[in-house]
């Protein structure tokens, strides 16, 4: 019988990082990797495109990564490469077997 953590990490590879179902491809840090982009709970937590006090808008991404395909747990304020573009990470989840990372966009 499987442990939970077991079958997490099955449920983790079989459906959510699953090509077929929620993932898909994306380079981080010049690997290629699957990833879950949910840009809608972005804007269900009024996180997404906010505005500064200058009018300014600023585009967030927050992804779901497993920790295997990650070579370092990603930390607040380090620069990820993703998908070409670099950003700033703003906030950081550790989960069991993977990593909710919200991506700051640039500002301008």
């Amino acid at each position: 019988m499987r442990s939970f953590k077991e079958q997490l990490e099955k449920d983790f590879d079989g459906t959510f990082f699953n090509l077929d179902e929620f993932a898909e491809l994306h380079t981080i840090d010049g690997k290629e990797i699957p990833v879950v982009v949910d840009n809608e709970t972005l804007i269900q937590l009024n996180m997404g495109k906010t505005v500064n006090s200058d009018g300014i808008f600023t585009d967030s991404i927050i992804i779901f990564v497993q920790k295997k395909y990650l070579d370092y747990e990603p930390v607040i304020g380090q620069v990820m490469d993703f998908d070409g573009v670099t950003y700033p990470v703003d906030n950081v989840l550790s989960n069991t077997g993977g990593y909710t990372v919200v991506l700051r966009g640039n500002e301008g």
